[in-house]
């Protein structure tokens, strides 16, 4: 009889992408040209020139991917260390110092 017309479907979600056309020829080209100009001295109306940012974005995510790294390290070192006490607390509460003491011995 109508059932679906108390349940309100959600409609499905539409975007609209509007892609930008980029040119690599100009971008080298201007690259080039605030180059030349920083090394003749002349001051450009936009500010200071920064070379080969890309570069530097490189090196950051290399450090920060080694800071990662090392943190990962540190954390899988500590859960060692966790597992390593749990498992003698564990042997101590079985066994007793007795046993602790049989096994050093």
């Amino acid at each position: 009889m109508g059932f679906t017309s108390f349940f309100k479907r959600p409609q499905h979600k539409q975007f609209n992408l509007q892609p930008r056309y980029w040119d690599p020829a100009k971008e080298e080209r201007e690259d080039r040209e605030k180059r030349i100009k920083s090394e003749l001295g002349i001051k450009d109306e936009n500010g200071e020139y920064v070379p080969y940012i890309k570069g530097k974005m490189k090196s950051q995510l290399h450090h920060r991917h080694a800071d990662a790294r090392a943190a990962r390290q540190k954390s899988n070192f500590t859960l060692l260390l966790i597992f390593i006490a749990l498992a003698v607390g564990a042997y101590v509460y079985l066994y007793g110092w007795e046993g602790v003491t049989a096994l050093l011995k």
